[in-house]
């Protein structure tokens, strides 16, 4: 019937296979994508399932960690999952709750913030043990600017059997956290934190800071807690170089060039690179992002890492 129908509406046969094969592609794709859902106190979350032709969970899975406010269809999210299904590897890229109910979609900086930077790896853990009830006994966690932190923390603090591989792209190493701050924001980190941890202290920890600045997020509203959470001084996620040196899985780091946010990443990780247990590529010119042809670099580092040592 399709054939038919098509056949009459492009008479060409050249271009007919042309227009009928991009139909096949694009119906072949829809169905190797399913959303799949999980509880995390109390909350629904989600994730996209992308699974490779032919393969079952016990064929192993990439398990993806988009960065903070993003979410798993964004641009770099959806490249890598389609790099990874042209390689014939499945992926899960999970959408982090953020405390929100199923949240889709970036996040929405002005709604009150009272989530938590340690339960993005709680649901991490959430997602790991969903692939292992699956069958999953070989995983590789992949994450994304902030993502790939919270990866990192998870790896050294669980020490899964299955987890077998963690790729780093685009970390933060924690070191201009303050100059960024003070860069995007135009006041210093140092007050406004010294203002959190007191409230946090006097246990008035869940009670909204007003027009307060957090993150990607200018004048929003955040509880203290929230706001200790991301940017306290012996927060876990700002411990870059100390977790680095604990992870045990084969670890692959990613960097750009051009990433203004961590202008000197590639000196900081430097020292720890032994290319057994921490292994670094760099992509010239690429940014934060890794966009068109640096992504395409980037992603192909990330599979053939993973798949050279699975």
């Amino acid at each position: 019937m399709l054939n038919t129908y098509v056949t009459h509406l492009i008479p060409n046969p050249h271009v007919f296979r042309i227009v009928f094969g991009i139909i096949l592609t694009i119906l072949t794709l829809a169905a190797q994508a399913k959303e799949v859902t999980h509880t995390f106190k109390g909350l629904t979350i989600n994730a996209n399932l992308e699974m490779a032709d032919g393969k079952g969970f016990q064929d192993g899975m990439v398990l993806i960690i988009h960065g903070y406010g993003g979410h798993n269809k964004m641009e770099i999210i959806r490249a890598i999952q389609q790099s990874l299904l042209d390689n014939e590897q499945s992926s899960l890229a999970i959408n982090l709750s953020l405390g929100v109910d199923n949240r889709h979609g970036f996040l929405d900086c002005q709604a009150p913030h009272r989530h938590l930077q340690e339960n993005a790896v709680l649901e991490i853990g959430t997602w790991v043990a969903w692939l292992r009830d699956r069958g999953v006994k070989k995983m590789a966690l992949l994450g994304h600017s902030r993502g790939a932190n919270q990866a990192m923390v998870y790896a050294v603090e669980n020490l899964d059997p299955e987890v077998k591989h963690v790729v780093m792209l685009a970390p933060g190493a924690g070191e201009y956290i303050e100059v960024m701050y003070q860069e995007r924001y135009g006041k210093s980190l140092q007050q406004v934190l010294e203002h959190a941890e007191k409230m946090v202290m006097s246990g008035k920890g869940e009670e909204l800071i007003k027009n307060i600045d957090l993150l990607i997020c200018p004048q929003t509203q955040a509880t203290a807690n929230t706001f200790v959470s991301y940017y306290g001084r012996e927060n876990k996620f700002r411990q870059f170089k100390t977790y680095l040196t604990k992870v045990t899985v084969p670890t692959f780091i990613i960097s750009g060039t051009e990433d203004d946010r961590q202008p000197e990443i590639v000196k900081i990780i430097s020292p720890y690179v032994d290319e057994k247990r921490v292994h670094l590529h760099v992509v010239e010119g690429a940014g934060h992002f890794f966009r068109d042809l640096n992504m395409d670099e980037a992603i192909e580092a990330s599979v053939d890492f993973i798949t050279l040592l699975d």
